[in-house]
């Protein structure tokens, strides 16, 4: 369907709802009661904010502001209602209201608790409609406004979200101003395809790409990832909550595009009563929690002499750490004001955010513009419009690093510290570094590489209730996301005869879905309630990616097109459409036992014409055995407060890596002088469908003692198969390869959650959670049970292996798994001992010294991650909280240290001894070449823990400060990453050098530590 389709249909069906549900309004309007009240939290009496208070039965109601006031007009006739109060993390409220000739009604106080059990949250991501957790057979988790705002320097949602959702592993892979996250949600799901989850805000489903217009880390050969990723995109302040499904079982009504989960947000909407406005500002600054340990040797050592310019061994030198000239001490501001309110028919949230960041690198940094607006039109009681707008404006600077010959980093361990790399002069420009050209000094100063986002994500919503107990809602959401990156490198920056270059890629995305449920509720008897589901859905995804390159610049020229230039473009459009219908039944008996069944069926532009309509199906119970007479009349009623069981099945898809596979995709070129089209050396595949995940959880929910504490425990075993995976082909077909569906892997896991209320004790609440996560994978088929795939350097995939195991060359062991130490083969490739200490080289086929052995070296995957976080609150005003995140058994390959040992660069160089047997000179780290891609001597233990948030926060509400004009101020001190407990002996476990790469993970390789940042922050309310 065309885009101007798309839109007329859209606008169709936008008309033809509004003139069915203007039909629909009712003739007279009923007289109005103005509701007021206020909600605190028990003991503390600290007032809650952005608390949900509703009038059962309607659409009225309202959110508590900051001082935890709430009030809103209910036009409804007298009799007797409910007031429903609910807020993410405490146990639900319920005042019960006799309306009559009074219709100014002070509610009073309403007091919540803490909830260690949060069963009775609605939620919506994977249900088709909104439905309380407790009848859930899959787990769903939660994480409110507050704590991704109030998350300490965090900057963007995806770093706020570090060490809150149990079973997800996010990573910050660099540490540069809009560093990308990696979120990796119950292992990997795939091998050709993406890993990241699908990002949904408001119902609009986003774009994620992972695909960098610019390689600054890893090279494009190797898969370079992008810097960023969409979630950084959105305001945190923005937010009111957040939901996280991680499986097939929870994920099936998404179809095609639910592999890897699902994370929707959901914005702040306006609410009833007065204008409120909110400003908030944060200061940060931030450095390197650590610097690159190099050579301070007084003396000159062989990395000196072959690469530093040292005239011999043991001569004295002098040293150059440059390390203050390349990080710096970074500074923050974010300025974030908000506005919301309205009338029982109209209500509006309006916000604009302003925020200037440096890095701890020099010459990198973001300006973020962010402006959102949201307006809710309540036409009848039966009518109800929404729309939203959100546009981003991002400029960010970045610096090469990993990989990159170029990198700032990179070139910093790859030279030995005898070079000066000060300007000179004497002959106008910055030394060349001896090994790779590039001077890191020069990079910062003269370099450009900055990326523009301009971005707007738009949604119309319109929910429409004909009948009481039927509901129907559209959704058109819409997220146009145009990026373009400028890499500029002048000319004699690596070398005298290098003429400079220049690339401008732009790429231009627009995507659609249109949603559309019906949803039917039936209370059919006494202890059978229904609730039925159908609805449909359609995708368009559209990119259009130019690139444009020039090469020999004329001095002063920065622009592809300018005078002198060699230039060269390329472009690529891509397109996929999916289009599906799904439909699901819940089954509650007895408030006690709800059954769910759904199906989805989906078709996608991208598979193969016999295979383009798939089935996705689901299957789940929820059983509240609390709620059983036969367990209420127990022993365990005392103690035991909730206990629930769940079971559920589900069937997610993965789209195929590349949208055109089906077809034989010619290249462009020449023959005989003439354009031609060149046949492809990949066969299509006409047969080829999506990868397919199925996923089977179970567990429990258990609180006690009136929920003051609770346990979530929950298993899956989550199978994926139909991988596609490149097959070679008999050359006599035509081609030499074909991607086909024949990959499998396998992630089982258990995810355990602990939450209790410690101590409550007058104006003092201590609040815990301890979060644990355990998961296995393992690659089960691939085309042979014989092959291992390389990807980046040394992460494989193999049979029977985790998906990512490093793989290379090892340590020759004796029979008690020692090292042996050695300096060489003879001619029958046995060892020749060395001298003890000294490191050897790498193990060799027996009988042929020529072949090295291989062997796998551990996962980059932690074995498990364990998270703790504690808040404490005293009286109504202080709140104190930490959270503690860790993982443990992972492996990371330290090739920063690899490549600074080779040269001579690093701070062991200076105490490397050699020895000459069979007159051949081996060394500890310079000289031994075998060593350099001897890779176990470079896997090291990446378990760690960080600090990762510790604030104090501090509100204020006194009589002078609302004499000030305000209602309200809450001043903040916090801290992210503030210190990291690891055995790991390079500059940071966390990072990676291929950032989002599905299986590439767990490399540190020139890439910039990630910050230990302090924020101070100032709210202000209104």
């Amino acid at each position: 369907m065309h885009l101007s389709r798309l839109y007329r249909w859209a606008s169709a069906f936008a008309l033809g709802t509004t003139i069915l549900g203007a039909a629909s309004v009712v003739g007279a309007q009923q007289q109005g009661y103005t509701l007021r009240g206020r909600v605190v939290e028990s003991p503390t009496q600290r007032p809650v904010p952005s608390v949900t208070v509703t009038l059962r039965g309607t659409r009225l109601g309202t959110l508590t502001g900051a001082n935890g006031e709430f009030v809103f007009q209910a036009p409804v006739p007298a009799g007797t209602y409910s007031l429903d109060v609910a807020h993410i993390g405490h146990a639900k409220a319920t005042r019960e209201l006799q309306l009559g000739a009074d219709h100014d009604i002070d509610v009073g106080t309403v007091a919540l608790t803490v909830s260690a059990v949060e069963l009775a949250e609605v939620v919506v991501t994977g249900t088709g409609a909104p439905t309380e957790r407790r009848q859930l057979g899959n787990t769903v988790s939660s994480v409110s406004g507050e704590q991704v705002n109030e998350a300490p320097a965090a900057q963007s949602v995806d770093k706020a979200l570090q060490g809150k959702v149990i079973g997800a592993v996010i990573s910050q892979n660099n540490g540069q101003p809009g560093g990308g996250v990696s979120i990796r949600l119950r292992g990997t799901g795939s091998i050709l395809g993406g890993a990241e989850p699908l990002i949904v805000i408001d119902g609009v489903i986003v774009e994620n790409n992972s695909e960098a217009l610019v390689s600054l880390g890893a090279n494009a050969s190797r898969g370079g990832a992008a810097l960023t990723n969409s979630l950084s995109d959105i305001a945190p302040g923005d937010i009111d909550h957040i939901e996280v499904v991680k499986g097939a079982a929870a994920a099936a009504l998404y179809g095609s595009r639910a592999n890897n989960g699902v994370i929707q947000i959901f914005t702040k909407r306006g609410r009833q009563g007065a204008s409120r406005v909110s400003y908030r500002a944060e200061g940060t600054t931030g450095k390197a929690p650590r610097y690159f340990e190099l050579n301070t040797s007084p003396v000159a050592g062989r990395g000196d002499v072959l690469y530093g310019g040292a005239s011999a061994l043991g001569v004295p030198v002098t040293r150059y750490n440059y390390q203050d000239e390349v990080f710096q001490r970074s500074y923050g501001l974010t300025n974030q004001l908000t506005a919301s309110g309205g009338s029982a028919a109209t209500t509006y949230y309006a916000s604009a955010l302003w925020q200037n960041e440096t890095g701890i690198m020099r010459s990198t940094g973001l300006n973020n513009i962010n402006t959102r607006l949201s307006l809710t039109q309540q036409l009848s009681s039966k009518l109800l419009f929404t729309v939203n707008g959100n546009y981003i404006q991002k400029r960010t600077d970045f610096v090469p690093e990993g990989e990159q010959t170029q990198g700032v980093i990179t070139t910093l361990i790859f030279t030995p510290t005898t070079f000066n790399p000060a300007y000179n002069p004497a002959i106008g420009h910055y030394a060349y570094s001896p090994i790779l050209g590039t001077n890191p000094l020069d990079v910062i100063a003269n370099w450009e590489a900055r990326d523009n986002v301009n971005r707007f994500i738009g949604s119309f919503n319109t929910n429409w209730t004909p009948l009481s107990s039927l509901t129907v809602n559209y959704l058109f959401g819409f997220d146009r996301d145009n990026e373009a990156f400028t890499y500029y490198q002048p000319p004699r920056a690596t070398s005298a005869s290098f003429t400079g270059s220049v690339n401008n890629p732009t790429r231009a995305i627009q995507r659609f879905n249109n949603d559309l449920t019906l949803t039917h509720e039936l209370q059919a008897t006494s202890f059978l309630h229904a609730t039925t589901t159908v609805g449909a859905r359609q995708t368009v995804d559209h990119s259009d990616v130019v690139a444009a390159t020039a090469t020999g610049l004329s001095p002063g020229q920065t622009t592809v097109g300018g005078g002198g230039a060699t230039p060269s473009t390329a472009q690529s459009i891509v397109e996929v459409r999916t289009l599906g219908g799904f439909a699901q039944e819940r089954l509650g008996f007895g408030e006690r036992l709800f059954v769910t069944g759904g199906l989805n069926y989906e078709a996608s532009s991208a598979f193969g014409p016999d295979q383009r309509w798939q089935l996705f199906p689901r299957l789940g119970a929820s059983w509240s055995v609390d709620q059983e007479p036969i367990f209420q009349n127990s022993f365990l009623a005392g103690p035991v407060s909730t206990l629930r069981l769940r079971l559920a099945y589900g069937e997610t898809g993965g789209q195929p890596p590349s949208a055109y596979s089906l077809f034989n995709n010619y290249v462009v070129g020449s023959r005989s002088g003439l354009p031609a089209l060149i046949p492809p050396s990949q066969a299509g595949n006409r047969d080829l469908k999506p990868e397919r995940q199925r996923e089977v959880e179970g567990g429990l929910d258990l609180g006690v003692l009136h929920d003051r504490a609770s346990l979530e425990f929950t298993a899956y075993d989550k199978q994926s198969r139909d991988l596609v995976l490149g097959v070679s082909l008999p050359l006599s077909s035509g081609f030499s390869s074909q991607l086909q569906n024949v990959g499998a892997l396998r992630n089982r896991g258990v995810e355990i959650g602990l939450n209790g209320r410690v101590l409550e004790y007058r104006g003092l609440r201590w609040s815990s959670r301890l979060a644990y996560a355990a998961n296995k994978s393992r690659v089960e088929k691939l085309v042979t049970q014989n092959d291992t795939l390389i990807y980046g350097y040394l992460n494989a995939v193999a049979v029977g292996q985790p998906v990512g195991e490093f793989y290379g060359g090892y340590f020759p062991r004796d029979a008690q798994g020692h090292v042996v130490y050695a300096g060489a083969y003879d001619a029958s490739c046995n060892i020749i001992a060395g001298t003890a200490g000294i490191i050897p080289s790498k193990a060799r086929a027996p009988g042929n010294c020529k072949v090295s052995l291989k062997k796998f070296l551990g996962s980059p995957d932690p074995k498990f991650t364990l998270s703790w976080s504690n808040e404490f609150n005293v009286g109504a005003h202080t709140q104190i909280s930490f959270l503690l995140d860790g993982r443990y058994g992972n492996k990371v390959a330290n090739f920063s240290r690899r490549i600074s040992e080779y040269f001579g660069a690093a701070s062991n160089s200076s105490t490397e001894t050699c020895v000459t047997p069979v007159a051949t000179t081996y060394c500890q780290q310079t000289l031994n070449g075998d060593r350099h891609t001897l890779y176990e001597a470079f896997i090291e233990n990446g378990s760690f823990v960080k600090l990762r948030e510790a604030s104090i926060r501090y509100t204020l509400d006194q009589p002078w400060v609302k004499r000030s004009g305000a209602q309200s101020a809450t001043v903040s001190l916090s801290g992210r990453n503030l210190h990291t407990w690891t055995q790991y002996s390079g500059i940071d476990p966390e990072v990676n050098l291929f950032s989002a790469n599905t299986v590439a993970r767990g490399v540190e390789f020139g890439t910039s530590p990630i910050p230990r940042v302090y924020a101070l922050g100032v709210t202000l309310n209104f």
